[in-house]
């Protein structure tokens, strides 16, 4: 088990808590039972706020297409996880 740090937005931040899904850029190795740690970005400052929570990797899904948010040579480069969360 390893922690995973991951930037979110402070728009995101509150209201993300609670969800038990996230789809991110594969750009980084990833097991089951790993710790994803959301840090809350503020983007205006572009820092980290120092407030940050934690949330277990279920399980996850690898996908090789999705270029609405992501480029298409990112996403053939690394693909794109879309992982199950709990507490």
């Amino acid at each position: 088990m390893k922690i995973i740090k991951l930037r979110l937005p402070s728009r995101y931040f509150k209201k993300d808590r609670n969800n038990h899904s996230e789809a991110r850029l594969a750009n980084f190795k990833l097991s089951k039972s790993d710790v994803i740690r959301f840090e809350e970005w503020d983007e205006e400052k572009q820092k980290y706020t120092g407030k940050y929570f934690d949330r277990k990797v279920k399980d996850f899904h690898k996908i090789k297409k999705a270029v609405k948010y992501w480029s298409q040579k990112d996403l053939q480069k690394y693909g794109l996880y879309v992982l199950e969360l709990g507490k």
